[in-house]
């Protein structure tokens, strides 16, 4: 199974606002989340969003091939 990161973070020592939350949610679903994933975040001491992180399992119409093409080019 292969897996794509997204991954978004505040610069140091800001926290996400709801734009940049609405960012990771585009990209998530841009790279094929369904919404199901599981978030990782990353939190300040007083509860503030640092860092958001999902795994998205890729389609298989996604992943790279080995198979040789049709013509026999290599």
């Amino acid at each position: 199974m292969a897996l794509k990161k997204v991954e978004h973070a505040a610069a140091k020592k800001q926290v996400i606002n709801l734009d940049e939350l609405e960012a990771f949610a585009r990209d998530a679903r841009q790279v094929g989340a369904t919404g199901k994933e599981e978030i990782q975040v990353g939190v300040s001491w007083s509860g503030k969003l640092q860092k958001l992180a999902i795994d998205v399992e890729l389609a298989p119409a996604d992943r790279p091939t080995l198979d040789k093409k049709l013509d026999g080019a290599s």
